[in-house]
Protein backbone atom coordinates (compact mmCIF):
# COMPACT_ATOMS: atom_id res chain seq x y z
CA UNK A 1 0.00 0.00 0.00
CA UNK A 2 2.87 2.39 0.85
CA UNK A 3 4.44 1.78 -2.57
CA UNK A 4 1.15 2.53 -4.31
CA UNK A 5 0.77 5.78 -2.38
CA UNK A 6 4.30 6.76 -3.46
CA UNK A 7 3.45 6.02 -7.10
CA UNK A 8 0.28 8.15 -7.04
CA UNK A 9 2.06 11.02 -5.28
CA UNK A 10 4.12 11.41 -8.46
CA UNK A 11 1.04 11.86 -10.64
CA UNK A 12 -0.26 15.17 -11.90
CA UNK A 13 -3.63 16.51 -10.78
CA UNK A 14 -5.14 15.72 -14.19
CA UNK A 15 -3.93 12.12 -14.06
CA UNK A 16 -5.43 11.71 -10.59
CA UNK A 17 -8.77 13.12 -11.73
CA UNK A 18 -8.79 10.80 -14.74
CA UNK A 19 -8.07 7.88 -12.44
CA UNK A 20 -10.84 8.94 -10.07
CA UNK A 21 -13.31 8.96 -12.97
CA UNK A 22 -12.33 5.34 -13.74
CA UNK A 23 -11.84 4.25 -10.14
CA UNK A 24 -13.72 0.98 -10.58
CA UNK A 25 -10.99 -0.29 -12.94
CA UNK A 26 -8.36 -0.35 -10.20
CA UNK A 27 -7.71 -2.77 -7.36
CA UNK A 28 -9.01 -1.97 -3.87
CA UNK A 29 -5.52 -0.92 -2.71
CA UNK A 30 -5.05 1.31 -5.74
CA UNK A 31 -8.49 2.88 -5.21
CA UNK A 32 -7.56 3.71 -1.63
CA UNK A 33 -4.20 5.16 -2.72
CA UNK A 34 -5.87 7.33 -5.38
CA UNK A 35 -8.59 8.70 -3.08
CA UNK A 36 -6.06 9.26 -0.28
CA UNK A 37 -3.82 11.30 -2.58
CA UNK A 38 -6.74 13.36 -3.91
CA UNK A 39 -7.79 14.22 -0.36
CA UNK A 40 -4.18 15.05 0.59
CA UNK A 41 -3.95 17.57 -2.25
CA UNK A 42 -7.04 19.38 -0.95
CA UNK A 43 -5.34 20.15 2.37
CA UNK A 44 -3.79 23.52 3.30
CA UNK A 45 -0.63 21.62 4.27
CA UNK A 46 -0.23 20.47 0.68
CA UNK A 47 -0.56 24.06 -0.55
CA UNK A 48 2.16 25.15 1.87
CA UNK A 49 4.31 22.21 0.78
CA UNK A 50 3.97 23.26 -2.86
CA UNK A 51 5.00 26.80 -1.91
CA UNK A 52 8.09 25.57 -0.11
CA UNK A 53 9.10 23.14 -2.83
CA UNK A 54 8.77 25.53 -5.74
CA UNK A 55 10.41 28.39 -3.86
CA UNK A 56 13.37 26.29 -2.77
CA UNK A 57 13.87 24.60 -6.15
CA UNK A 58 16.97 25.76 -8.05
CA UNK A 59 16.11 27.68 -11.19
CA UNK A 60 17.66 27.44 -14.61
CA UNK A 61 19.55 30.64 -15.52
CA UNK A 62 17.71 32.74 -18.05
CA UNK A 63 18.89 32.12 -21.58
CA UNK A 64 19.98 28.55 -20.85
CA UNK A 65 18.19 25.93 -22.96
CA UNK A 66 16.11 23.22 -21.36
CA UNK A 67 17.55 19.72 -21.17
CA UNK A 68 14.99 18.61 -23.78
CA UNK A 69 13.12 20.67 -26.40
CA UNK A 70 10.01 22.26 -24.93
CA UNK A 71 8.04 21.61 -28.12
CA UNK A 72 8.63 19.34 -31.07
CA UNK A 73 6.74 20.70 -34.06
CA UNK A 74 7.41 17.80 -36.41
CA UNK A 75 4.28 15.69 -37.04
CA UNK A 76 6.64 12.83 -37.89
CA UNK A 77 8.02 12.88 -34.32
CA UNK A 78 4.54 12.47 -32.84
CA UNK A 79 3.47 9.91 -35.46
CA UNK A 80 6.51 7.74 -34.78
CA UNK A 81 5.98 7.85 -31.05
CA UNK A 82 2.26 7.20 -31.37
CA UNK A 83 3.08 4.18 -33.52
CA UNK A 84 5.66 3.08 -30.96
CA UNK A 85 3.04 3.47 -28.22
CA UNK A 86 0.67 1.22 -30.18
CA UNK A 87 3.45 -1.32 -30.67
CA UNK A 88 4.21 -1.22 -26.96
CA UNK A 89 0.53 -1.66 -26.13
CA UNK A 90 0.31 -4.74 -28.34
CA UNK A 91 3.69 -5.84 -27.03
CA UNK A 92 2.52 -5.63 -23.45
CA UNK A 93 -0.45 -7.90 -24.03
CA UNK A 94 1.76 -10.41 -25.88
CA UNK A 95 4.43 -10.11 -23.20
CA UNK A 96 1.96 -10.58 -20.33
CA UNK A 97 0.10 -13.40 -22.07
CA UNK A 98 3.36 -15.25 -22.66
CA UNK A 99 4.34 -14.96 -19.00
CA UNK A 100 0.88 -16.10 -17.91
CA UNK A 101 0.95 -19.12 -20.23
CA UNK A 102 4.44 -20.07 -19.06
CA UNK A 103 3.28 -19.90 -15.44
CA UNK A 104 0.21 -22.03 -16.19
CA UNK A 105 2.34 -24.54 -18.11
CA UNK A 106 4.91 -25.02 -15.33
CA UNK A 107 2.83 -27.45 -13.17
CA UNK A 108 1.93 -29.44 -16.27
CA UNK A 109 5.54 -29.58 -17.46
CA UNK A 110 6.79 -30.59 -14.02
CA UNK A 111 4.25 -33.45 -13.85
CA UNK A 112 4.76 -34.69 -17.44
CA UNK A 113 8.54 -34.37 -17.77
CA UNK A 114 9.77 -34.81 -14.20
CA UNK A 115 7.03 -36.99 -12.86
CA UNK A 116 6.31 -34.99 -9.76
CA UNK A 117 4.24 -32.00 -8.68
CA UNK A 118 5.42 -29.42 -6.17
CA UNK A 119 2.15 -28.25 -4.63
CA UNK A 120 3.34 -24.79 -3.49
CA UNK A 121 5.07 -24.07 -6.81
CA UNK A 122 2.02 -25.26 -8.73
CA UNK A 123 -0.33 -23.09 -6.67
CA UNK A 124 1.98 -20.08 -7.09
CA UNK A 125 2.18 -20.59 -10.86
CA UNK A 126 -1.53 -21.16 -11.42
CA UNK A 127 -2.62 -18.24 -9.23
CA UNK A 128 -0.01 -15.96 -10.83
CA UNK A 129 -0.97 -16.96 -14.36
CA UNK A 130 -4.70 -16.56 -13.78
CA UNK A 131 -4.16 -13.22 -12.04
CA UNK A 132 -2.24 -11.89 -15.03
CA UNK A 133 -4.85 -13.14 -17.50
CA UNK A 134 -7.67 -11.55 -15.49
CA UNK A 135 -5.74 -8.27 -15.31
CA UNK A 136 -5.55 -8.17 -19.11
CA UNK A 137 -9.32 -8.39 -19.63
CA UNK A 138 -10.53 -4.91 -20.76
CA UNK A 139 -13.09 -3.42 -18.39
CA UNK A 140 -16.31 -1.95 -19.72
CA UNK A 141 -16.24 1.83 -19.40
CA UNK A 142 -19.14 2.54 -17.03
CA UNK A 143 -19.51 6.28 -17.24
CA UNK A 144 -20.77 8.05 -14.14
CA UNK A 145 -21.79 11.69 -14.75
CA UNK A 146 -19.22 13.85 -12.94
CA UNK A 147 -21.75 16.60 -12.22
CA UNK A 148 -24.96 18.23 -13.48
CA UNK A 149 -25.48 18.01 -17.23
CA UNK A 150 -25.73 21.31 -19.11
CA UNK A 151 -27.88 21.92 -22.19
CA UNK A 152 -28.31 24.60 -24.83
CA UNK A 153 -31.86 25.50 -23.79
CA UNK A 154 -30.78 26.79 -20.37
CA UNK A 155 -27.22 27.91 -21.24
CA UNK A 156 -27.32 29.33 -24.78
CA UNK A 157 -24.27 31.61 -24.38
CA UNK A 158 -22.06 28.72 -23.25
CA UNK A 159 -23.15 26.47 -26.09
CA UNK A 160 -22.79 29.29 -28.62
CA UNK A 161 -19.13 29.60 -27.57
CA UNK A 162 -18.61 25.82 -27.75
CA UNK A 163 -20.27 25.75 -31.20
CA UNK A 164 -18.08 28.63 -32.39
CA UNK A 165 -14.89 26.87 -31.26
CA UNK A 166 -16.06 23.58 -32.76
CA UNK A 167 -16.59 25.29 -36.11
CA UNK A 168 -13.18 26.98 -35.93
CA UNK A 169 -11.49 23.64 -35.26
CA UNK A 170 -13.75 21.69 -37.68
CA UNK A 171 -14.88 19.32 -34.96
CA UNK A 172 -18.22 18.00 -33.78
CA UNK A 173 -19.78 19.44 -30.64
CA UNK A 174 -19.59 16.97 -27.72
CA UNK A 175 -22.71 14.90 -27.19
CA UNK A 176 -22.74 15.75 -23.48
CA UNK A 177 -21.38 18.66 -21.45
CA UNK A 178 -21.11 18.42 -17.65
CA UNK A 179 -20.41 20.98 -14.95
CA UNK A 180 -17.58 20.11 -12.55
CA UNK A 181 -16.58 21.34 -9.12
CA UNK A 182 -12.91 21.78 -10.00
CA UNK A 183 -10.54 24.17 -11.76
CA UNK A 184 -10.32 22.02 -14.84
CA UNK A 185 -11.80 21.26 -18.24
CA UNK A 186 -11.47 18.07 -20.24
CA UNK A 187 -12.75 16.17 -23.22
CA UNK A 188 -12.91 12.44 -23.65
CA UNK A 189 -14.80 9.66 -25.35
CA UNK A 190 -16.68 7.55 -22.84
CA UNK A 191 -18.64 4.33 -22.94
CA UNK A 192 -17.96 1.21 -24.97
CA UNK A 193 -14.81 -0.89 -24.78
CA UNK A 194 -11.30 0.34 -25.68
CA UNK A 195 -12.82 3.41 -27.36
CA UNK A 196 -15.28 1.49 -29.55
CA UNK A 197 -18.94 2.49 -29.26
CA UNK A 198 -18.04 5.64 -27.32
CA UNK A 199 -19.40 9.18 -27.42
CA UNK A 200 -17.80 12.59 -26.99
CA UNK A 201 -18.08 14.10 -23.52
CA UNK A 202 -16.85 17.43 -22.16
CA UNK A 203 -16.40 18.51 -18.55
CA UNK A 204 -16.20 22.18 -17.54
CA UNK A 205 -15.35 23.35 -14.03
CA UNK A 206 -17.50 26.06 -12.47
CA UNK A 207 -14.56 27.37 -10.38
CA UNK A 208 -12.50 27.34 -13.59
CA UNK A 209 -15.08 29.62 -15.22
CA UNK A 210 -14.94 31.90 -12.18
CA UNK A 211 -11.16 32.12 -12.47
CA UNK A 212 -10.90 33.22 -16.11
CA UNK A 213 -12.44 35.69 -18.52
CA UNK A 214 -14.65 34.74 -21.46
CA UNK A 215 -11.69 35.24 -23.83
CA UNK A 216 -9.45 33.02 -21.71
CA UNK A 217 -12.20 30.43 -21.39
CA UNK A 218 -12.58 30.35 -25.18
CA UNK A 219 -8.85 29.60 -25.41
CA UNK A 220 -9.26 26.75 -22.89
CA UNK A 221 -12.17 25.25 -24.85
CA UNK A 222 -10.12 25.56 -28.06
CA UNK A 223 -7.28 23.74 -26.31
CA UNK A 224 -9.66 20.90 -25.44
CA UNK A 225 -10.92 20.70 -29.02
CA UNK A 226 -7.26 20.57 -30.04
CA UNK A 227 -7.12 17.14 -28.41
CA UNK A 228 -9.92 16.01 -30.72
CA UNK A 229 -8.13 17.43 -33.77
CA UNK A 230 -4.85 15.68 -32.97
CA UNK A 231 -6.56 12.34 -32.39
CA UNK A 232 -5.47 12.29 -28.73
CA UNK A 233 -8.94 11.27 -27.60
CA UNK A 234 -8.94 8.29 -29.98
CA UNK A 235 -5.51 7.06 -28.87
CA UNK A 236 -6.14 7.95 -25.22
CA UNK A 237 -8.50 5.09 -24.28
CA UNK A 238 -6.04 2.52 -25.65
CA UNK A 239 -3.13 4.01 -23.75
CA UNK A 240 -5.17 4.45 -20.60
CA UNK A 241 -6.56 0.90 -20.69
CA UNK A 242 -3.04 -0.45 -21.13
CA UNK A 243 -1.75 1.60 -18.21
CA UNK A 244 -4.64 0.31 -16.11
CA UNK A 245 -3.91 -3.27 -17.17
CA UNK A 246 -0.24 -2.88 -16.23
CA UNK A 247 -1.26 -1.40 -12.88
CA UNK A 248 -3.75 -4.19 -12.19
CA UNK A 249 -1.15 -6.79 -13.09
CA UNK A 250 1.52 -5.31 -10.82
CA UNK A 251 -0.98 -5.00 -7.99
CA UNK A 252 -2.30 -8.51 -8.55
CA UNK A 253 1.07 -10.30 -8.46
CA UNK A 254 2.18 -8.27 -5.43
CA UNK A 255 5.77 -8.31 -4.16
CA UNK A 256 6.77 -11.45 -6.02
CA UNK A 257 9.41 -12.15 -8.65
CA UNK A 258 6.67 -12.02 -11.27
CA UNK A 259 6.29 -8.26 -10.67
CA UNK A 260 9.83 -7.40 -11.80
CA UNK A 261 9.34 -7.67 -15.59
CA UNK A 262 6.04 -5.81 -15.40
CA UNK A 263 7.61 -3.00 -13.37
CA UNK A 264 10.37 -2.71 -15.97
CA UNK A 265 7.93 -2.74 -18.89
CA UNK A 266 5.48 -0.41 -17.15
CA UNK A 267 8.19 2.15 -16.40
CA UNK A 268 9.25 2.36 -20.05
CA UNK A 269 5.63 2.45 -21.24
CA UNK A 270 4.77 5.31 -18.90
CA UNK A 271 7.85 7.36 -19.85
CA UNK A 272 7.02 7.04 -23.54
CA UNK A 273 3.27 7.63 -23.34
CA UNK A 274 3.66 10.52 -20.92
CA UNK A 275 6.16 12.12 -23.30
CA UNK A 276 3.52 11.81 -26.03
CA UNK A 277 0.92 13.33 -23.70
CA UNK A 278 3.15 16.34 -23.08
CA UNK A 279 3.64 16.89 -26.81
CA UNK A 280 -0.11 16.63 -27.29
CA UNK A 281 -0.54 19.43 -24.74
CA UNK A 282 1.82 21.65 -26.74
CA UNK A 283 -0.12 20.91 -29.93
CA UNK A 284 -3.44 21.70 -28.21
CA UNK A 285 -1.96 24.96 -26.88
CA UNK A 286 -1.01 25.96 -30.42
CA UNK A 287 -4.52 25.14 -31.63
CA UNK A 288 -5.94 27.36 -28.88
CA UNK A 289 -3.57 30.17 -29.81
CA UNK A 290 -4.68 29.92 -33.43
CA UNK A 291 -8.35 30.22 -32.45
CA UNK A 292 -8.33 32.63 -29.49
CA UNK A 293 -4.84 34.16 -29.58
CA UNK A 294 -1.58 33.26 -27.84
CA UNK A 295 -2.05 36.05 -25.28
CA UNK A 296 -5.42 34.63 -24.16
CA UNK A 297 -4.02 31.10 -23.88
CA UNK A 298 -0.95 32.25 -21.95
CA UNK A 299 -3.07 34.29 -19.57
CA UNK A 300 -5.46 31.35 -19.10
CA UNK A 301 -2.58 29.00 -18.24
CA UNK A 302 -1.32 31.39 -15.57
CA UNK A 303 -4.72 31.89 -14.01
CA UNK A 304 -5.48 28.17 -13.96
CA UNK A 305 -2.05 27.41 -12.49
CA UNK A 306 -2.83 29.57 -9.45
CA UNK A 307 -6.57 28.92 -9.16
CA UNK A 308 -6.03 25.17 -9.27
CA UNK A 309 -4.14 25.41 -5.99
CA UNK A 310 -6.29 28.13 -4.43
CA UNK A 311 -9.67 26.45 -4.92
CA UNK A 312 -8.93 23.49 -2.59
CA UNK A 313 -7.69 25.99 0.00
CA UNK A 314 -10.91 27.98 -0.37
CA UNK A 315 -13.02 24.87 0.16
CA UNK A 316 -11.02 23.72 3.17
CA UNK A 317 -10.48 27.04 4.91
CA UNK A 318 -13.55 29.08 4.02
CA UNK A 319 -16.40 26.76 3.02
CA UNK A 320 -15.65 23.60 5.02
CA UNK A 321 -16.02 25.10 8.53
CA UNK A 322 -19.30 26.78 7.57
CA UNK A 323 -20.79 23.57 6.13
CA UNK A 324 -19.64 21.59 9.17
CA UNK A 325 -21.39 24.10 11.41
CA UNK A 326 -24.69 23.41 9.62
CA UNK A 327 -24.81 26.46 7.35
CA UNK A 328 -24.71 26.96 3.58
CA UNK A 329 -22.99 30.18 2.44
CA UNK A 330 -23.04 31.54 -1.14
CA UNK A 331 -20.20 29.25 -2.25
CA UNK A 332 -19.72 30.52 -5.78
CA UNK A 333 -19.94 34.22 -4.90
CA UNK A 334 -17.53 33.54 -2.04
CA UNK A 335 -14.93 32.04 -4.37
CA UNK A 336 -15.20 35.06 -6.67
CA UNK A 337 -14.62 37.32 -3.67
CA UNK A 338 -11.82 35.07 -2.43
CA UNK A 339 -9.95 35.39 -5.74
CA UNK A 340 -10.52 39.14 -5.82
CA UNK A 341 -9.16 39.86 -2.34
CA UNK A 342 -5.83 41.64 -2.10
CA UNK A 343 -4.35 39.00 0.19
CA UNK A 344 -5.19 36.14 -2.17
CA UNK A 345 -4.04 38.21 -5.13
CA UNK A 346 -0.55 38.30 -3.60
CA UNK A 347 -0.61 34.53 -3.04
CA UNK A 348 -1.85 33.98 -6.61
CA UNK A 349 0.91 36.10 -8.12
CA UNK A 350 3.51 34.21 -6.08
CA UNK A 351 2.12 30.85 -7.19
CA UNK A 352 2.38 31.87 -10.85
CA UNK A 353 5.88 33.26 -10.39
CA UNK A 354 6.99 30.05 -8.70
CA UNK A 355 5.44 27.92 -11.44
CA UNK A 356 7.15 29.96 -14.17
CA UNK A 357 10.50 29.36 -12.50
CA UNK A 358 10.10 25.55 -12.40
CA UNK A 359 13.31 23.88 -13.55
CA UNK A 360 12.18 20.96 -15.72
CA UNK A 361 9.26 18.66 -16.36
CA UNK A 362 9.40 15.26 -14.70
CA UNK A 363 9.57 12.39 -17.24
CA UNK A 364 6.47 10.88 -15.63
CA UNK A 365 4.39 14.10 -15.88
CA UNK A 366 1.55 14.08 -18.39
CA UNK A 367 1.68 17.89 -18.78
CA UNK A 368 4.69 20.14 -19.45
CA UNK A 369 5.61 22.66 -16.78
CA UNK A 370 4.08 26.12 -17.09
CA UNK A 371 7.39 27.72 -18.03
CA UNK A 372 7.84 25.51 -21.10
CA UNK A 373 4.24 25.95 -22.20
CA UNK A 374 4.50 29.74 -22.02
CA UNK A 375 7.82 29.68 -23.87
CA UNK A 376 6.28 27.58 -26.66
CA UNK A 377 3.33 29.97 -26.96
CA UNK A 378 5.74 32.90 -27.38
CA UNK A 379 6.67 31.46 -30.79
CA UNK A 380 3.07 31.12 -32.00
CA UNK A 381 1.32 33.70 -34.15
CA UNK A 382 -2.45 34.02 -33.95
CA UNK A 383 -5.30 36.52 -33.82
CA UNK A 384 -4.58 39.59 -31.73
CA UNK A 385 -7.91 40.41 -30.14
CA UNK A 386 -7.61 43.85 -28.58
CA UNK A 387 -11.35 43.87 -27.85
CA UNK A 388 -11.43 40.42 -26.21
CA UNK A 389 -14.07 40.07 -23.51
CA UNK A 390 -12.85 40.47 -19.94
CA UNK A 391 -16.23 39.40 -18.53
CA UNK A 392 -15.93 36.47 -16.09
CA UNK A 393 -16.62 33.23 -17.93
CA UNK A 394 -19.04 32.19 -15.16
CA UNK A 395 -21.50 34.66 -16.71
CA UNK A 396 -21.94 32.15 -19.56
CA UNK A 397 -23.90 29.82 -17.26
CA UNK A 398 -25.56 32.43 -15.04
CA UNK A 399 -26.65 32.05 -11.40
CA UNK A 400 -23.35 30.51 -10.33
CA UNK A 401 -24.50 29.97 -6.75
CA UNK A 402 -27.42 27.82 -7.89
CA UNK A 403 -24.95 25.74 -9.90
CA UNK A 404 -22.60 25.52 -6.92
CA UNK A 405 -25.47 24.20 -4.82
CA UNK A 406 -26.28 21.60 -7.47
CA UNK A 407 -22.64 20.49 -7.44
CA UNK A 408 -22.71 20.15 -3.66
CA UNK A 409 -25.91 18.12 -3.89
CA UNK A 410 -24.25 15.83 -6.45
CA UNK A 411 -21.45 15.14 -3.97
CA UNK A 412 -23.19 15.14 -0.58
CA UNK A 413 -26.77 14.38 -1.58
CA UNK A 414 -29.73 16.73 -1.92
CA UNK A 415 -31.16 15.81 1.49
CA UNK A 416 -27.93 16.68 3.31
CA UNK A 417 -27.68 20.07 1.58
CA UNK A 418 -31.33 20.91 2.25
CA UNK A 419 -30.70 20.50 5.96
CA UNK A 420 -28.13 23.31 5.90
CA UNK A 421 -29.30 26.77 6.95
CA UNK A 422 -28.55 29.55 4.43
CA UNK A 423 -26.13 32.18 5.74
CA UNK A 424 -24.45 35.27 4.30
CA UNK A 425 -20.69 35.67 4.62
CA UNK A 426 -21.10 38.71 6.89
CA UNK A 427 -22.79 36.50 9.50
CA UNK A 428 -20.23 33.68 9.38
CA UNK A 429 -17.86 35.23 11.92
CA UNK A 430 -20.38 35.28 14.74
CA UNK A 431 -22.46 32.22 13.84
CA UNK A 432 -19.56 29.89 13.07
CA UNK A 433 -16.25 31.00 14.53
CA UNK A 434 -17.39 32.65 17.76
CA UNK A 435 -19.46 29.54 18.44
CA UNK A 436 -16.45 27.34 17.78
CA UNK A 437 -14.28 29.39 20.14
CA UNK A 438 -16.85 29.05 22.92
CA UNK A 439 -16.92 25.30 22.44
CA UNK A 440 -13.14 25.04 22.75
CA UNK A 441 -13.09 27.25 25.82
CA UNK A 442 -15.80 25.09 27.35
CA UNK A 443 -13.79 21.92 26.70
CA UNK A 444 -10.62 23.30 28.35
CA UNK A 445 -11.92 25.84 30.87
CA UNK A 446 -10.08 24.12 33.75
CA UNK A 447 -6.73 24.31 31.92
CA UNK A 448 -7.40 27.90 30.89
CA UNK A 449 -8.21 28.79 34.50
CA UNK A 450 -4.52 28.75 35.40
CA UNK A 451 -3.91 31.83 33.22
CA UNK A 452 -4.80 35.49 33.25
CA UNK A 453 -4.11 37.84 30.39
CA UNK A 454 -1.02 39.01 32.33
CA UNK A 455 0.36 35.52 33.01
CA UNK A 456 0.32 34.04 29.53
CA UNK A 457 3.55 32.25 28.60
CA UNK A 458 6.02 34.14 26.44
CA UNK A 459 8.32 32.65 23.81
CA UNK A 460 8.35 29.22 22.22
CA UNK A 461 9.58 27.33 25.29
CA UNK A 462 6.82 28.73 27.49
CA UNK A 463 4.13 27.76 24.98
CA UNK A 464 5.62 24.28 24.52
CA UNK A 465 5.43 23.75 28.29
CA UNK A 466 1.85 25.02 28.38
CA UNK A 467 0.89 22.82 25.43
CA UNK A 468 2.46 19.76 27.06
CA UNK A 469 0.13 20.21 30.03
CA UNK A 470 -2.93 20.58 27.80
CA UNK A 471 -5.23 17.61 28.54
CA UNK A 472 -6.97 15.50 25.97
CA UNK A 473 -4.09 15.35 23.49
CA UNK A 474 -1.75 12.54 22.52
CA UNK A 475 1.45 14.27 23.52
CA UNK A 476 3.69 11.50 22.25
CA UNK A 477 2.55 12.15 18.68
CA UNK A 478 3.14 15.92 18.84
CA UNK A 479 6.44 17.73 18.44
CA UNK A 480 7.31 20.92 20.28
CA UNK A 481 6.03 23.23 17.56
CA UNK A 482 2.70 21.41 17.47
CA UNK A 483 2.30 21.57 21.24
CA UNK A 484 3.06 25.28 21.22
CA UNK A 485 0.61 25.85 18.37
CA UNK A 486 -2.21 24.03 20.21
CA UNK A 487 -1.64 26.10 23.32
CA UNK A 488 -1.52 29.34 21.30
CA UNK A 489 -4.74 28.53 19.42
CA UNK A 490 -6.64 27.76 22.61
CA UNK A 491 -5.37 30.81 24.47
CA UNK A 492 -6.24 33.03 21.51
CA UNK A 493 -9.74 31.52 21.34
CA UNK A 494 -10.23 32.33 25.04
CA UNK A 495 -9.13 35.94 24.51
CA UNK A 496 -11.44 36.16 21.48
CA UNK A 497 -14.44 34.95 23.52
CA UNK A 498 -13.58 37.50 26.22
CA UNK A 499 -13.61 40.31 23.65
CA UNK A 500 -16.83 39.12 22.01
CA UNK A 501 -18.49 39.20 25.43
CA UNK A 502 -17.23 42.78 25.75
CA UNK A 503 -19.08 43.75 22.58
CA UNK A 504 -16.48 43.18 19.88
CA UNK A 505 -17.82 41.89 16.55
CA UNK A 506 -16.24 38.97 14.69
CA UNK A 507 -15.48 39.97 11.13
CA UNK A 508 -14.37 37.82 8.22
CA UNK A 509 -15.10 37.36 4.55
CA UNK A 510 -13.60 35.01 1.94
CA UNK A 511 -9.90 35.76 1.56
CA UNK A 512 -9.76 37.94 4.68
CA UNK A 513 -8.35 36.99 8.10
CA UNK A 514 -10.54 36.62 11.16
CA UNK A 515 -10.54 39.87 13.15
CA UNK A 516 -12.47 41.37 16.02
CA UNK A 517 -13.80 44.90 15.53
CA UNK A 518 -15.26 47.56 17.78
CA UNK A 519 -15.72 51.18 16.81
CA UNK A 520 -12.66 52.06 14.71
CA UNK A 521 -10.42 49.37 16.26
CA UNK A 522 -9.56 46.03 14.68
CA UNK A 523 -7.69 43.26 16.49
CA UNK A 524 -6.59 39.74 15.54
CA UNK A 525 -6.11 37.73 18.76
CA UNK A 526 -4.75 34.71 16.91
CA UNK A 527 -2.04 36.75 15.16
CA UNK A 528 -1.16 38.51 18.43
CA UNK A 529 -0.84 35.29 20.46
CA UNK A 530 1.15 33.67 17.64
CA UNK A 531 3.52 36.66 17.71
CA UNK A 532 3.86 36.29 21.49
CA UNK A 533 4.62 32.56 21.11
CA UNK A 534 7.22 33.08 18.41
CA UNK A 535 9.03 36.06 19.96
CA UNK A 536 7.77 38.71 17.57
CA UNK A 537 5.82 40.35 20.43
CA UNK A 538 7.43 40.84 23.83
CA UNK A 539 5.63 40.16 27.12
CA UNK A 540 5.66 43.88 27.82
CA UNK A 541 4.16 44.56 24.40
CA UNK A 542 1.39 42.07 25.11
CA UNK A 543 0.63 43.71 28.46
CA UNK A 544 0.32 47.05 26.73
CA UNK A 545 -2.01 45.48 24.17
CA UNK A 546 -4.21 44.13 26.98
CA UNK A 547 -4.39 47.59 28.56
CA UNK A 548 -5.58 49.05 25.27
CA UNK A 549 -8.16 46.32 24.84
CA UNK A 550 -9.50 46.74 28.37
CA UNK A 551 -8.74 43.15 29.44
CA UNK A 552 -5.71 43.74 31.65
CA UNK A 553 -5.39 41.05 34.35
CA UNK A 554 -8.60 39.29 33.34
CA UNK A 555 -8.85 35.54 34.09
CA UNK A 556 -9.16 33.05 31.25
CA UNK A 557 -11.61 30.15 31.56
CA UNK A 558 -13.14 31.61 34.71
CA UNK A 559 -16.35 29.63 34.23
CA UNK A 560 -17.51 26.95 31.85
CA UNK A 561 -19.49 28.50 28.97
CA UNK A 562 -22.56 26.85 27.48
CA UNK A 563 -21.68 23.84 25.33
CA UNK A 564 -22.35 24.07 21.59
CA UNK A 565 -22.07 21.42 18.83
CA UNK A 566 -18.62 20.61 17.48
CA UNK A 567 -17.33 21.49 14.02
CA UNK A 568 -13.97 22.02 12.38
CA UNK A 569 -11.89 25.11 13.03
CA UNK A 570 -10.52 27.18 10.22
CA UNK A 571 -6.84 26.89 9.36
CA UNK A 572 -4.87 29.97 8.30
CA UNK A 573 -3.97 30.39 4.65
CA UNK A 574 -0.21 30.43 4.04
CA UNK A 575 1.18 33.87 3.41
Amino acid sequence: MAELETVWRRKTDDTLLEAAARLHEFSDDAQRAITTEIERRKSPEYLREQHARTTAAPTRPRGMPASVPAYTASPAWLAKRAMLAVVLMVGFYLFATTIALVLLWLPYGEWVYIGRLHIKLAAFSVIGGLTIMWSLVPRVDRFTPPGPRLDRATHPRLFDLIQRVAAATRQEVPAEVYLLNEVNAWVTERGGVMGFGSRRVMGIGLPLMQSVSVAEFEAIIAHEFGHYCAGDVKLGPWIYKTRAAIGRTITGVGDTLIAAPFLWYGGHFLRLTHAISRQQEFIADRMAAGVAGAAAMSSALKRVSAAGQLFPAYLDQEVGPVLNAGFLPPVSAGFQEFLGSERIGVVSAQLVADAEEAETTDPFDTHPCLRDRLAALDTVSGPNRTNASTEPAAALVGNADAHARALLEAVAGADAIRKLKPIEWDAVGTAVYATRWRERVHQHWAWLGRFTTHTLPAGKDGFITAGTDLPGTDQESLNGDERAARAAQLLAASVAVMLVDDGWRVHTRPGLPLTLERAARSFDPFAAIDALANGRLSHEGWLAECEGLGIAGRALGKAAPVFVPKHDARQPLPA
